[in-house]
Order: C-alpha cells, then sequence, then structure tokens
C-alpha cells in the first residue's frame, strides 16, 4: 500500500515562509533618499534596540542572526505542516471506520472484501486494519504481537516531523549564545580604537546589540518546546484511539471469534467409554 509523503511539505511551507520575510526585511534596510533642498534635518534619535537596528545587526553585524531565522521559519513550517497531518478525520476517518466495524460485524466481509475496503483507504487507520486482516483466522494474540511489529512504522511516520522541533528547541539557544558571543567580541574590536566617552556608549550599545541574538533563540527555543509536546501529546492520543479501534477488529477476526470451540464434542466420546467399561 502507498504511503503519503509528508517529508517534503515541512521544507515547502519553511521555503515560503522564508520568501516571504526576506522582501520585508529588505525593504526595513534600504537607506532613505536624501532630504529635500531646503527641508530641516531629521532629529537625531536616540541609541536603541528597534526593528531598524534589528534589521542592521543581521545584514551587518552578527551572522548568526540568520541561523536563527532560518530556525525560526523551520519551526514554524514543521509546525503547520504536523498540524494539518494530524487532524483527527485524516489519521482516523470516522466514516470509514464505523463502516468497516459496522459490516464486519454484520458479517458482510470476508478476508479479500475487508482487505480491498482497507486499500481503497489511504490513512493510518486504514493500513493498520490491513495489517489486521492480513492474519485472519490467527489466533489473537498471535495477531497482537504481529500487529506491534507492523503499526510501528505508522507510528514513527506519525512522529517524523515532530523530532525537527525538538532540533530546533535545542539548537536555536546555542546558536543565539554564540551570536552574542561574536557580536561582544565585535564590539570589543570596534572600540578598541576610540578615545573618550564614546567607548562606554559604544560598548552599551554593541552588548544590547548583541544580546539580541540569544533573546530571539530563547523565544524560538521556547515556541518549539511548546510545539513539540504539543504535537507530541497529539500523536498519543492518536495513537491510542487507533489501538482500541485495531483490538475491536482482532475480536471479530481471530481464530477465537471464527470458530469457536465447542466443548460438547466429547460427552459422546466419555459416554461410550462409560458402556464399554460397564455392559449390561
Amino acid at each position: 500500500m502507498a504511503r503519503p509523503r509528508y517529508r517534503s511539505t515541512g521544507w515547502t511551507l519553511a521555503l515560503a515562509l522564508a520568501l516571504a520575510i526576506l522582501p520585508s526585511a529588505q525593504a526595513q534596510e534600504a537607506p532613505k533618499g536624501a532630504a529635500e533642498p531646503g527641508a530641516a534635518p531629521a532629529p537625531a534619535s536616540a541609541p536603541g534596540v528597534g526593528r531598524a537596528s534589528i534589521v542592521s545587526l543581521v545584514s551587518k553585524a552578527n551572522p548568526m542572526l540568520w541561523a536563527l531565522a532560518l530556525c525560526s521559519v523551520v519551526a514554524v513550517g514543521y509546525t503547520l505542516e504536523r498540524m494539518v497531518a494530524l487532524r483527527r478525520n485524516r489519521v482516523i476517518p470516522r466514516d470509514f471506520v464505523n463502516r468497516f466495524l459496522e459490516r464486519l460485524g454484520t458479517g458482510k466481509l470476508d478476508r479479500d472484501r475487508a482487505t480491498e475496503l482497507c486499500r481503497s483507504n489511504d490513512s493510518p487507520t486504514g493500513r493498520v486494519f490491513g495489517h489486521v486482516v492480513r492474519y485472519w483466522g490467527q489466533p489473537a494474540s498471535t495477531i497482537r504481537i504481529a500487529l506491534d511489529h507492523d503499526a510501528a512504522r505508522e507510528v514513527a511516520d506519525l512522529k517524523r516531523n515532530v523530532r525537527v522541533l525538538n532540533g530546533t528547541a535545542t539548537l536555536a539557544p546555542l546558536l543565539g549564545l554564540l551570536g552574542t558571543v561574536i557580536g561582544m567580541i565585535q564590539s570589543f574590536d570596534a572600540i578598541g580604537g576610540r578615545a573618550g566617552g564614546s567607548k562606554s556608549e559604544a560598548l552599551a550599545q554593541g552588548i544590547s546589540m548583541a544580546l539580541v541574538s540569544t533573546a530571539i533563540g530563547l523565544a524560538v527555543a521556547v515556541a518549539s518546546v511548546a510545539a513539540y509536546y504539543y504535537l507530541l501529546n497529539r500523536v498519543d492520543i492518536l495513537v491510542r484511539d487507533m489501538d482500541d479501534h485495531a483490538r475491536s477488529v482482532i475480536d471479530q477476526v481471530s481464530a477465537e471469534a471464527i470458530r469457536p470451540v465447542d466443548r460438547r464434542v466429547d460427552h459422546p466420546r466419555i459416554e461410550s467409554r462409560s458402556q464399554h467399561s460397564h455392559p449390561i
């Protein structure tokens, strides 16, 4: 059975977000035109860290902020992709599950028809039901052991892209700290040749701008951790529900349900023995 490919979707969303962010960043760092003749000079603004200074820091001073921007775009892209892929109706289609269990319970499905119905539904639940139907007529314990091995692939597919968020949560603070160290080194190098009171002002401004990378790294890490545990909890809930439905199917296709044991077959044998042992 063909499986849906979700690996490239997260990268597609991340690339789309990056292309949407870059034009706005370039517009912010574009130099303003010269003042018109006779116009009053614009008042000097107080030094600080704003959006313009952050864009300037990204483009000129601190290269680590580009890596942090990439981490944030990847985290947002994969979060959106997993939220779409882990919708309940996509993983456990209600109509398919109800129709399959109803027809199986009323005896309208045999092994071939059940297999064809599972193949027609391209969902994790449909593939899990297909694994169960493949062992039609086997003992329930055997089916459960085989299902634990076969369904592990489906669980891994549900969790695959969630691990990317764990990676961004771990990498973003380290990149932020590295960016801060690089920014502070550049600040000390820049004020090395200055004299007078401008040294302290340049050092304070350089350190404040360097710390922006740490703040951005922590913000990306916090958002990634929150999204990671939210999606991991959603996967656990969906896996538990799929397991409950799979157990219902096992109870109806196992050997115990198809060929129940009739213990009365031993009574005539016991009676004949008694008659043979004590003839009248």
